[in-house]
């Protein structure tokens, strides 16, 4: 497994705000998700909006156009300090600390997307956090949806997609298929959560069908938690001695481990496919109750589960009313 993604002392994201009623539900998913991961510290970002570029290029020689412009600006300046604002009391009105709170008005530069992108690299946060439906409704009718780009671009940190209030259950769902990009999933999941001793992880590996054999290479040796001492889960197939995410849950075991999960916190399952991969694991989600789901953002080479799975999944997400964590 390759290096983990960098990590702040304490759990650090970025939300995307524009006002639209989808990044105020993404403000909410965070203070929802505040009560679950300790310490946890909100950067607000709203990208303003680029002037027209016919007024941009007049304004280099023409004075009144110049004008015309410094006054486009301010106002869009004006606007956008408004919209961090209605953020910032959103999170205030639902007892998110002030002290963890900072605000950040930037000017588009090279385009919204790869301006959100380049200021989460820059920062180095342990996520972003998007509304499914905001960010610019009228350009999403002429580029396609700002956070469907943001799926392909956010490559250097997972990616929290909001579609929707958030659910008041705090049940947390994991698909795995035992590749690297699984792994980083369990690595963010123990960051995040671990500290926090009242949050459980249920593990899920779906079987495709005719599949005889998972893709899951075992690790030799025993885990940090005995398969033997572990709690059976009363849901699904549990995974007994032998099957074949043993080898996945060992190496996952020790990453949740040193991140402070105890054995009592995490479950492992597999289920066989019935309607598809991906909407096997969304009826999961709707059966257990969760209110998150997290996936790789790429599986192994020829993985049915994650990857192009992974799209599927964020498409009909909306249907189930979960945030799913996209990670690399």
């Amino acid at each position: 497994m390759s290096a983990p993604f960098p990590k702040h002392l304490t759990p650090s994201v970025l939300i995307a705000v524009d006002g639209s009623r989808a990044s105020l539900d993404a403000v909410d998913y965070t203070v929802h998700m505040a009560g679950l991961i300790r310490g946890l510290e909100v950067v607000l970002l709203h990208i303003l909006p680029a002037p027209p570029p016919f007024l941009v290029d007049a304004a280099v020689t023409d004075t009144t156009a110049y004008k015309r412009l410094r006054e486009i600006e301010k106002e869009n300046e004006r606007q956008g300090r408004a919209v961090m604002e209605k953020a910032a009391q959103r999170l205030k009105s639902l007892g998110f600390p002030e002290p963890r709170v900072d605000q950040r008005l930037r000017r588009r530069r090279t385009g919204l997307v790869r301006d959100i992108v380049a200021e989460v690299e820059l920062g180095h946060f342990d996520a972003l956090v998007v509304g499914r439906r905001g960010l610019s409704r009228a350009e999403e009718l002429f580029m396609g949806s700002v956070s469907n780009q943001l799926v392909h671009h956010t490559m250097s940190v997972p990616l929290w997609i909001v579609d929707g209030p958030p659910s008041p259950r705090p049940r947390i769902l994991a698909a795995v298929d035992g590749s690297e990009a699984s792994l980083r999933a369990v690595d963010h999941i123990a960051f995040m959560l671990g500290s926090n001793p009242d949050v459980e992880v249920d593990f899920l590996h779906v079987i495709p069908r005719f599949q005889s054999h998972c893709l899951m290479e075992p690790v030799n040796g025993s885990g940090p938690w005995d398969e033997a001492d572990a709690e059976q889960p009363t849901a699904g197939k549990p995974l007994g001695r032998g099957e074949c995410l043993t080898g996945f849950s060992h190496r996952a075991a020790a990453i949740l481990k040193a991140g402070g999960f105890s054995r009592e916190r995490v479950h492992f399952f597999q289920e066989e496919v019935t309607l598809g991969v991906a909407r096997t694991i969304l009826r999961k989600v709707t059966q257990g109750g969760y209110g998150t789901l997290v996936l790789g953002r790429r599986g192994m080479e020829r993985s049915p589960l994650l990857g192009g799975v992974a799209d599927r999944v964020i498409r009909r997400a909306g249907e189930t009313a979960v945030c799913v964590w996209l990670v690399n």
